[in-house]
């Protein structure tokens, strides 16, 4: 069993799971690295569950004892989502020769399954969401800046009442703080997930705020308490994960929610442009 199959079966499995197993299926879904990385033993103690434990749950999933059911996460962790300095020390070691092609259709693989995965129901739902929101708050931190400022920047081409989280500088707290409950959340991140996005959700939970997460897996944290989530692919020869697909997406959204806003979001895109253009945005041609 792969470990994307295996991550599904945990998640269908988990609601009928004792309290115990329940604790220990978490954490393997939470920490895959280090399901890999360290012995049974130290993941019983991290996840305050007997060792045993882990072997009733390896049998509850239908494998014969727990190394068959870690095998998935050792092979994870050695198809190319091992931490960045390993992957850095592999890259280094083959050598620069074709790596820049190999990138490109790693890409064009990475948008072929974002296509796959998020089917038009997804899509609408995401739309709905933030059609009914009267602000959209967008996060996404490190990597996931880039994408997270693309939707905001897109967005504020037809509608203004959407803003980056952290984007002045400030306390994110004091933000939070102000969350509303006609407001909706954007969350974006990929593994690692970047701590900033837990209490970001967290808020948004406490103020039943919906979620729209654009997420590498349906077991990441910010989409296991999402609304909706849309799905990309990380994957890269590189040292680093992929944020093309996910950037992709998020330019794909932009699209969907003008085309369904009308003419009224297509002319506010005409005034926001001439406005940019009397203030000297852009360079004479």
């Amino acid at each position: 069993m792969g470990f994307d199959a295996l991550l599904a079966r945990i998640l269908t499995e988990l609601p009928q799971l004792s309290s115990e197993l329940r604790k220990a299926a978490r954490f393997l879904v939470d920490h895959p690295d280090e399901v890999a990385l360290v012995s049974m033993r130290v993941l019983a103690s991290r996840s305050e569950v007997t060792p045993t434990t882990f072997v009733r749950l390896a049998r509850r999933l239908g494998f014969d004892d727990w190394a068959a059911l870690r095998k998935p996460f050792e092979n994870r962790l050695r198809s190319g989502k091992a931490p960045f300095a390993a992957r850095a020390d592999a890259l280094v070691k083959r050598g620069s020769e074709a790596i820049f092609a190999e990138s490109l259709r790693t890409t064009v693989a990475n948008l072929a399954a974002a296509e796959a995965v998020n089917g038009s129901e997804e899509i609408a739902r995401a739309c709905a969401i933030l059609e009914k929101a009267r602000r959209i708050r967008v996060a996404g931190f490190r990597s996931c800046r880039a994408p997270a400022h693309a939707l905001v920047y897109l967005c504020r081409m037809f509608r203004r009442e959407i803003t980056l989280l952290g984007g002045d500088g400030g306390a994110i707290e004091a933000e939070l703080a102000a969350l509303g409950k006609r407001e909706a959340v954007v969350a974006i991140g990929f593994l690692p997930y970047s701590r900033e996005l837990g209490p970001v959700v967290e808020a948004a939970r406490r103020r039943s705020v919906p979620i729209v997460a654009i997420a590498d897996s349906m077991a990441a944290p910010i989409a296991r308490h999402a609304d909706v989530t849309l799905r990309f692919s990380t994957d890269s020869p590189s040292f680093f994960p992929s944020v093309a697909a996910a950037m992709a997406i998020v330019e794909a959204l932009a699209a969907t929610m003008l085309a369904r806003s009308g003419p009224a979001a297509a002319a506010r895109v005409r005034e926001t442009e001439l406005e940019l253009q009397a203030f000297g945005a852009y360079l004479p041609e």
